[in-house]
């Protein structure tokens, strides 16, 4: 039987990080102040352009519930916009504002430099032992949608 708990524990790890960072503010063009998880669902409605709440959710992984309270959000500090859909009287399109497409913007600079670093460290890795870790990870994916 192969010990787990060294991967188990790093996965932790990296996992409550990733989630401290994810709470810590970061500032855009000046003035708009907002979360990863806010900046990231503003980037999702900037490369989809039109998308629904639903699509956003699944797109987030995150409930439908937890999707449209993040819109709600976003639509207040005016980064998001709603629309009515052109298939149906019933049904909303998320786009977004000026604003909005400023902090994506400026978000996509900051990713090309976090990028190059995590380049860096993935050219570092042979393409196997690259291959691995991704399935790794889809497992521990599966794995905590199961759970």
């Amino acid at each position: 039987m192969k010990d787990y708990k060294e991967i188990a524990w790093l996965m932790e790890r990296i996992i409550h990080k990733y989630s401290q960072f994810e709470k810590k503010p970061q500032t855009y063009c000046k003035d708009i102040v907002l979360t990863q998880p806010e900046i990231h669902t503003i980037a999702i409605i900037g490369d989809y352009e039109g998308i629904n709440v639903t699509n956003l959710a699944r797109m987030r992984g995150i409930t439908k519930g937890g999707a449209s309270q993040m819109v709600y959000k976003l639509v207040d500090k005016g980064l998001v916009e709603k629309k009515v859909s052109p298939d149906s009287d019933a049904a909303l399109c998320l786009y977004l504002t000026g604003k909005g497409k400023k902090a994506r913007s400026e978000h996509r600079k900051m990713h090309e430099t976090v990028g190059t670093m995590y380049e860096e460290i993935l050219d570092q890795i042979p393409p196997k032992t690259l291959d691995s870790m991704v399935k790794l990870l889809q497992a521990f994916d599966e794995a905590i949608d199961k759970m």
